[in-house]
């Protein structure tokens, strides 16, 4: 006897004190039933607050295992549908009468279910258990057949009283090969909620010595419940008094627009966590805290008032207010199709930022994706995802943003460094000349030239509007590379571009100490840089010298619409003298002039009559996989600037791979017509003034009488 006190008291002390917190947690899990409250996703708005997201409330219905095969829990339901059909029911008006009633029926269920043993075999199941297992001590004076036998009834009557609510579920199984939909049957629910299929491989398992598979404990049902049959289960479930079923709230996130600045906002995964765009960068801001119930019930699953019954109200997440002007993405987006099916390109872009702020007013990358069913989407359609191969043979996801995250050899648009070097430092006037005939730099290197052209002397101006290669790899070089170094990196080359969303990071560059490799960064190769880096190039000299960071959101507003953050424009620093600037303006805009001092520029497809428009075109053979250039595979960029007189946005046009038309593939004959295109709806919707209102009018006249034609 002293002995067995002396067991006692140690067994007493180890659950008292030694293992209290897990025992107290055990004790708490089993008799507090806990409900997730989702708190509200923040919603993301474009600058004239267009929403761009929704969040659609639905519910699911979920089986928890646990619960379904705890016996405690599985006979009060039993216990309670026995006594609703017993004769006695309908007599039975006090609600203790009634009570007492499924208690007795309760009692006799545990009664049959218990285990007729001797003390040997008891300590034999004993010693098979873990004894810190509450549940499984629990079970250990009951007969397993019996109880299987209740876990079956049970999950019968689960069925019957969630069929009503699902019989409309659809189910999709596959029959001799072909998938087919049917709606959900008692059957199904019952098979969900035994796991019939692992039951089955167990018992097969067992019988070789297999390992065993685990059962899923938290089962989902039903998905995407309206709120009102979510209740119409919940209040269901509660009056036929079965435990272990639970109704989740969720919040889904629904995209307005799918199809369009789906690499900019990104999507979330189905936990709603941001995965990619700014809804992965802010994820932290958007998401918010989910709220919390708890409810404490005793052991026959009665709900208990009690004063520690917890209610945490959900935090809501913060509200993104971005940049994008959705009037001119939905044009980038439509005229970028337009220019990408006509050229067959595989790859392109468009950025428009306003040079003023450093606002990014649209940015659209192909191939892309649709946000609500993760569809690719190219210019020629969309395709279920995974259906299109890549060169390597890869699936094409479209999830890759071309305009930030790639790095190009930018070609011709690139020349505009070397420029700004020379005049900036004072080495050369914007108007002084410069040898452009063909040259070459170090011994046995190739030639520089503008084949089949030789342009001789031009103007500092005169090198961007023809394009000359041998022009501006002798403006480089009187400019030096550590001087075009410096301007490298006061434009933030050498630096990730700086934006709310993945990026190329710097851009690669060759050693330019190497005079060979100085000579070809001059005109835009051994360089790679994003199509953004470029854009905000233009950007800085659009604004008179100073480089703004590219900004992406306008305000983060809290869920009570007081303002979070206002997330200003922010100065990076002055890259140029303001003359500078101008006189780089004065040859961007000669750069798609038609007539003039100097000839014909290399865009004259971008301009627009009656406005002053300028810019840059670049062409950039593709370099081969073993090294060295192709022939016949360009990376083509247009730099636009509308109006030159006073720059409100530049845009950014980027094709890859082009096939050549009715026209040889360049900046001036690809990317040049496709920003006109854009351009002249941009007129329209922000309701700029012409320069020359006369000759604009003139310009409209003209083709809308060649529409009518053409109709």
């Amino acid at each position: 006897m002293a002995a067995l006190s002396c067991i006692i008291a140690v067994r007493l002390v180890d659950l008292q004190i030694i293992d209290e917190g897990e025992v107290v947690n055990i004790a708490e899990n089993d008799l507090i039933d806990k409900e997730r409250i989702p708190a509200q996703r923040g919603i993301i708005m474009d600058r004239n607050e267009e929403l761009l997201t929704n969040n659609i409330q639905s519910a699911e219905l979920v089986a928890d295992r646990y619960h379904l095969r705890e016996i405690t829990a599985v006979v009060e339901g039993l216990a309670y549908n026995q006594a609703v059909h017993d004769p006695r029911w309908d007599t039975l008006t006090d609600p203790k009468e009634r009570r007492k009633l499924v208690y007795n029926y309760r009692a006799k269920l545990l009664n049959n279910a218990k285990a007729e043993m001797t003390d040997e075999e008891k300590d034999a199941r004993r010693a098979l258990i873990n004894p810190r297992d509450a549940r499984a001590n629990r079970l250990l004076g009951y007969d397993e057949k019996v109880m299987q036998h209740y876990f079956e009834q049970h999950d019968k009557l689960v069925a019957e009283v969630l069929y009503p609510f699902l019989s409309h579920q659809e189910i999709e199984e596959t029959i001799n090969g072909r998938k087919v939909k049917r709606f959900m049957t008692r059957e199904d629910i019952v098979e969900k909620i035994a796991q019939t299929a692992t039951q089955k491989y167990n018992e097969e398992a067992r019988a070789k010595g297999l390992p065993t598979r685990s059962f899923r404990n938290q089962i989902i049902l039903a998905k995407g419940l309206s709120f009102d049959t979510a209740d119409q289960i919940s209040r269901a479930v509660k009056a036929a008094r079965v435990r272990g079923l639970m109704v989740e709230h969720n919040i889904r996130r629904s995209y307005v627009m799918p199809e369009m600045l789906c690499h900019v906002l990104g999507y979330v995964d189905h936990e709603n966590k941001g995965m990619s765009g700014v809804e992965s960068y802010f994820h932290s801001y958007l998401a918010g805290v989910d709220g919390l119930r708890e409810y404490r019930h005793n052991s026959r699953g009665q709900v208990l008032p009690s004063e520690d019954d917890r209610y945490l109200a959900p935090k809501h997440g913060l509200n993104l207010k971005l940049s994008i002007d959705m009037r001119l993405q939905t044009i980038v987006e439509q005229e970028l199709d337009k220019g990408m099916r006509h050229f067959r390109a595989k790859r392109g872009c468009m950025i428009v930022v306003e040079p003023r702020t450093g606002d990014i007013l649209a940015m659209v990358s192909r191939p892309s994706f649709d946000l609500n069913t993760k569809e690719l989407i190219t210019h020629k359609g969309k395709f279920k995802r995974g259906e299109v191969k890549d060169d390597n043979g890869k699936p094409l996801t479209g999830d890759f943003n071309f305009a930030c995250q790639t790095r190009y050899e930018p070609g011709s648009t690139f020349k505009v460094l070397g420029v700004t070097t020379v005049v900036d430092k004072g080495l050369m006037s914007i108007n002084g000349y410069v040898n452009c005939s063909p040259f070459s730099v170090g011994f046995g290197s190739k030639a520089i030239s503008d084949r089949p052209f030789n342009y001789g002397s031009l103007p500092v101006w005169g090198v961007l509007k023809k394009s000359s290669n041998p022009g501006a790899a002798r403006i480089a070089i009187i400019g030096k590379w550590p001087n075009f170094k410096e301007y490298l990196e006061k434009f933030g080359l050498t630096k990730p571009v700086g934006i709310e969303l993945p990026s190329g990071g710097a851009c690669l560059l060759a050693d330019g100490s190497n005079i060979v490799n100085y000579s070809r960064i001059a005109y835009g190769y051994s360089v790679a840089v994003s199509p953004l880096h470029m854009a905000m190039v233009y950007a800085t000299i659009a604004n008179d010298g100073v480089r703004m960071k590219p900004r992406l959101i306008d305000k983060i507003i809290a869920a009570d619409g007081s303002i979070y953050d206002e997330c200003p424009p922010q100065e990076v620093c002055r890259v140029m003298k303001s003359s500078t600037a101008r006189d780089l303006r004065f040859a961007l805009e000669s750069v798609t002039q038609r007539k003039g001092e100097g000839g014909r520029g290399t865009a004259t497809a971008a301009a627009v009559p009656g406005f002053r428009i300028g810019g840059k075109t670049g062409t950039a053979k593709k370099t081969k996989a073993g090294g060295g250039y192709t022939e016949n595979l360009y990376t083509v960029s247009f730099a636009g600037v509308l109006p030159i007189d006073d720059p409100k946005l530049v845009v950014m046009t980027v094709i890859d791979e082009p096939h050549p038309t009715d026209c040889n593939p360049g900046g001036g004959t690809v990317a040049a017509p496709i920003f006109r295109a854009a351009a002249e709806r941009f007129i329209n919707v922000l309701n700029l003034t012409p320069s020359d209102p006369e000759a604009y009018e003139k310009y409209l006249a003209s083709k809308e009488e060649s529409d009518t034609l053409k109709k």
